[in-house]
C-alpha cells in the first residue's frame, strides 16, 4: 500500500509539473550567413514573450495544456514573421528569413519626406502614439558591473595617530581587492502610469552573484578605521580636509557612528527595504526619464540641431513600413547611432547609440574623471491597442577616476583649551579606478490597468537576492527571463 502510494505521489508530482510549465530554449539566427539575431521579439497569440539577447538566445516558459492551441511567433526589423506550433518545435535554432523591400511602399506613403522632417514628427502626438496610462508590466532586470583599482598608492608624511602609521596603510591597501565583478537580476511586476510619474514595485524573485568575501573586507575596513578614531578623536570635534588648494569641513559625528546610532539605523530600514530602494530606484527611474511633457525625453531627440540625420535604409516591422535613420554629430555632440521609425504613425520604434568620444574628460589640480564609455538602446513594441509600449531598454557606462595630491586631515575642537588641533593626518594620496555598468530591463507584457487598481496595489519588499558563486543555468526554470550572455554564464568566484 506504502508503495502505490508513493508511485500515485510521484505519478501527480511528474503530471503536475509537465502541466504547470515548461521551458524553451533557443537561439534566433539570420537564415542566410547564420549570424545571431539580438533583440527580437518571440510571442504568443496574445502577446506576452520575450526578447532574445545581445547573442540571440531567448527561454520562453509556457504551460502544456496550450500546446494543440497556440503558437510562438519570432519577430524582428528586417525579418519575416514567423510562426510555429508549439508542438513543432524541436530544434534549438530557429531561422529567421529576410523580408524583401517594397520601396514604393514606403517612400510613396510619405511623398519622400526628409529625414529632419520625421525628427520633428517624431515628438509629435506622443500621447495618441505611446502608451502613458496606468498600466501593469511584468518586467525581469539585470544588472551587471565590474571595478579594478589599477593604482592604489598612501604614503604617510605625518601622522599624530600611532596607528595610521606606514605599515598600517600599507597591510591594509594590500587586502583591498584589485578587481571585483557582480550580477544582479530581479523578477517583479511593475504598476504605474508615465504621465503622472505615480509608479509601484512588487519584487518576486531575485539573485545576486556577488563575492560577499570581498564585501567583507570592505566593510571589515571601515570597522577597522571607525575603532581607530573612535579610541582617538572627540565626538566634538570637527575635521578640516584640505587637498592641494581646496578643503571642507565635517563634523566628528558624520564620521564616526555610535552603536547606538549603528542600531537605529538598522532598525529604521531593514535589509530588504534597503535593497529593494536600490533596485527600485534603477528601474522605475530609468524609464521615466523616457518621457517629459508629452514628449520623447531622449537628448537626441530634444537636442537634434546638434546632429546631422541621413535616411540609410528601409525596412518592415511585420507589416509596418520602418525607415532607418542614420544620425551623427553635428560638431559638439558625443554620440553616433540609428533610428527606427514607424513610417506610418511616425513613432519611434527603436533607438541605438554610442558615444564616439569621451563624454567627460576632466583633469585639474591631480583630480581626473574621464566617462569614457555610454550606450543605450531603447525598443518600444506595438500592442494590440496600436500603441507603443516600451519592450526593453539597455543603458551601459564605464568611466576612469583618479587622484594624484596631498591630502591633509586635520582634527579641531573649539572646547579644548589651547591648540583647536587635536590630531592631524598628512599623506599623498594616489588612486586610479576603471568601473563599468551596465543594465537591462526586458517587458515581458504589458496589460491595461485603472487608477483603482493601481490605488489598492501594495509595493512588496520581502525579497532578498539568493546569492550564488557561480551562475546556475536552472535558478530561472520555470520563468521567462532575458538569457544570459557567455560572461554570466561563465560567471564563477575565483578562491
Amino acid at each position: 500500500m506504502k508503495k502505490n502510494s508513493f508511485f500515485l505521489v510521484l505519478f501527480f508530482t511528474s503530471t503536475t509539473q509537465s502541466l504547470c510549465g515548461q521551458d524553451i530554449n533557443a537561439r534566433v539566427v539570420d537564415s542566410l550567413n547564420l549570424e545571431a539575431i539580438p533583440f527580437a521579439s518571440v510571442y504568443f497569440k496574445n502577446g506576452k514573450g520575450v526578447i532574445t539577447n545581445e547573442e540571440g538566445f531567448f527561454r520562453m516558459q509556457y504551460d502544456s495544456l496550450h500546446l494543440e492551441s497556440d503558437s510562438l511567433f519570432f519577430s524582428c526589423m528586417g525579418y519575416k514573421t514567423i510562426g510555429y506550433p508549439l508542438e513543432q518545435i524541436k530544434d534549438s535554432v530557429i531561422y529567421l528569413p529576410s523580408q524583401s523591400i517594397t520601396l514604393n511602399s514606403i517612400v510613396l506613403s510619405n511623398k519622400n519626406i526628409e529625414a529632419d522632417q520625421i525628427i520633428k514628427a517624431i515628438q509629435k502626438n506622443i500621447s495618441e502614439k505611446y502608451e502613458l496610462g496606468y498600466t501593469q508590466k511584468k518586467l525581469f532586470f539585470r544588472e551587471s558591473g565590474s571595478q579594478q583599482f589599477k593604482q592604489l598608492n598612501v604614503t604617510i608624511k605625518k601622522s599624530s595617530i600611532s596607528e595610521f602609521n606606514q605599515a598600517f596603510w600599507d597591510s591594509t591597501l594590500r587586502m583591498v581587492p584589485k578587481y571585483n565583478e557582480w550580477y544582479t537580476e530581479v523578477l517583479g511586476s511593475w504598476y504605474g502610469s508615465m504621465q503622472d510619474k505615480k509608479h509601484k514595485l512588487v519584487l518576486e524573485k531575485a539573485l545576486e552573484l556577488e563575492d560577499k568575501k570581498t564585501t567583507a573586507v570592505f566593510e571589515n575596513i571601515e570597522k577597522l578605521f571607525d575603532t581607530i578614531l573612535k579610541e582617538n578623536i572627540k565626538t566634538d570635534s570637527y575635521f578640516k580636509i584640505r587637498t592641494g588648494l581646496l578643503g571642507t569641513k565635517i563634523e566628528a559625528n558624520d564620521v564616526v557612528l555610535s552603536s547606538e546610532d549603528t542600531l537605529s539605523i538598522k532598525q529604521k530600514d531593514s535589509l530588504e527595504k534597503v535593497i529593494f530602494s536600490n533596485r527600485r530606484k534603477e528601474i522605475l527611474s530609468s524609464q521615466f526619464k523616457l518621457f517629459e511633457q508629452d514628449q520623447l525625453n531622449l537628448g537626441i531627440l530634444t537636442k537634434a540641431s546638434k546632429y546631422l540625420f541621413e535616411i540609410t535604409d528601409y525596412t518592415y516591422s511585420g507589416n509596418t513600413p520602418v525607415y532607418i535613420i542614420s544620425f551623427s554629430p553635428k560638431g559638439s555632440a558625443d554620440y553616433k547611432g540609428k533610428l527606427y521609425v514607424d513610417a506610418d504613425a511616425m513613432a519611434l520604434m527603436r533607438i541605438e547609440y554610442f558615444n564616439i568620444k569621451n563624454v567627460r574628460d576632466i583633469n585639474l589640480f591631480g583630480l581626473s574623471f574621464k566617462l569614457n564609455l555610454r550606450e543605450a538602446v531603447v525598443q518600444f513594441k506595438k500592442m494590440a491597442s496600436e500603441k507603443y509600449t516600451l519592450e526593453y531598454l539597455e543603458y551601459a557606462s564605464g568611466f576612469e577616476s583618479g587622484i594624484d595630491r596631498p591630502l591633509v586631515i586635520t582634527e579641531k575642537n573649539k572646547v579644548v583649551k589651547g591648540r583647536n588641533k587635536q590630531n592631524q593626518l598628512k599623506m599623498e594620496l594616489k588612486m586610479t579606478t576603471e568601473q563599468y555598468n551596465k543594465f537591462q530591463i526586458v517587458f515581458f507584457e504589458t496589460l491595461p490597468l485603472s487608477q483603482k487598481e493601481f490605488d489598492d496595489q501594495e509595493e512588496t519588499y520581502q525579497i532578498l537576492p539568493i546569492n550564488l558563486i557561480q551562475y546556475d543555468p536552472d535558478f530561472w526554470k520555470g520563468y521567462s527571463i532575458i538569457e544570459p550572455n557567455e560572461a554570466i554564464r561563465q560567471f564563477r568566484l575565483k578562491n
